[in-house]
């Protein structure tokens, strides 16, 4: 058995959506799926045994049946990379070796899921691009589609890749991309010989953030909404506007997070008034009364951070792309979103598997 590998030239490019999409149809076919990460950098305790998160949340969210060891056997502690530093790491490429002679047994396909990027796990002898071609896999690239270098970075890495790549999916496309993607871009690779197997579109969802998760990543105090922690925020907004015309911006709209200044008090009420999931107040300035007694009858959070407007904002911005699909509203749209935008009679035909 040939494993296929999920991985990608970029960080944080969409492997976890892909996969989870992916085994979620592999198990609708009837395919006998095994998951692993062969090698994690998120250390997970899981009983007595560490495994990596972002594998630990795969193998959960596909109700597979394996231990916790299985779903990533070697995970990058500061333990091992002092070792590694010292190349007395030992033979990591046998360990995984091992794990997925072991883990492929009695099944149709073993789906590995790479670290960061193809180049990841280097330092200690484990890269992707290694295991792809000690392991035999063949590969899914999965990049978004936002840098200027994406063909430059899809084509280095088709150079090394070989035959190894049965095709690439394209993850985060905006609409209006859509146009030019048809155009000049797809036509382009056709002729470089690289299959396009999917396109993914932006998704409010997908790139949406936990209340809770807005706490702990900025350091916020909550003033109201305790209850609603597990509320997504889908998009934000900045009250940078005149009152005037928030009605503009709010209106319509749901699940809305408001990043405002703790000095107004008229956008605070407005993006409340206008269906806000959370207001964000900046600056550790605390809102007036009025503000909190409606925010507590509407059961909207309002944190209180220390940063400014500009440095929270940008900050959300950054989260967006690292945000965890550890929510069943996530996971559901992750399985629709690949259901609908994969060529899975292309991946099948590649694989050489019949669902």
């Amino acid at each position: 058995m040939q494993p296929l590998y999920v991985g990608s030239s970029g960080s944080h490019s969409g492997k976890n959506l892909v996969c989870l999409g992916l085994g979620r149809r592999f198990l609708n076919d009837g395919l006998r799926l095994a998951f692993m990460k062969p090698f994690g950098t998120s250390p997970l305790r899981v009983g007595q045994d560490y495994t990596d998160s972002d594998a630990w949340m795969i193998v959960e969210g596909l109700g597979l049946e394996q231990a916790p060891e299985e779903a990533c056997p070697v995970v990058r502690t500061q333990d091992l990379v002092a070792l590694s530093l010292r190349h007395q790491a030992g033979d990591l490429l046998g360990v995984i070796r091992a794990a997925c002679a072991d883990l492929a047994r009695g099944r149709d396909l073993l789906m590995l899921a790479g670290s960061g990027t193809l180049a990841s796990g280097a330092m200690s002898g484990i890269s992707g691009h290694t295991l792809v071609r000690e392991l035999g896999a063949r590969v899914v690239l999965v990049d978004r589609y936002e840098s200027q270098h994406f063909l430059d970075n899809l084509l280095c890495t088709r150079d090394r890749l070989g035959p190894a790549l049965l095709g690439v999916v394209m993850n985060s496309v905006d609409p209006e991309m859509s146009g030019a993607l048809e155009e000049r871009v797809l036509p382009f690779l056709a002729a470089e010989g690289i299959t396009c197997l999917g396109r993914l579109p932006t998704d409010e969802v997908l790139g949406s953030l936990a209340v809770q998760s807005l706490v702990e990543m900025l350091g916020a105090k909550v003033l109201t909404g305790a209850k609603q922690a597990g509320r997504l925020v889908t998009r934000f907004f900045i009250g940078a506007m005149q009152v005037s015309h928030a009605h503009k911006f709010f209106g319509g709209v749901r699940d809305f997070g408001c990043i405002v200044g703790g000095d107004r008090p008229d956008i605070q009420l407005a993006a409340l008034e206008g269906g806000a999931a959370c207001l964000i107040l900046t600056g550790n300035l605390y809102p007036s009364e009025i503000i909190l007694s409606r925010a507590e009858e509407l059961e909207v959070p309002v944190l209180v951070v220390r940063d400014d407007t500009y440095g929270v904002a940008h900050r959300l911005e950054q989260l967006r792309l690292t945000t965890s699909l550890r929510t069943p509203e996530k996971m559901a749209r992750a399985h629709e979103l690949v259901a609908s935008h994969l060529d899975f009679a292309a991946l099948y035909a590649a694989l050489g598997l019949q669902p």
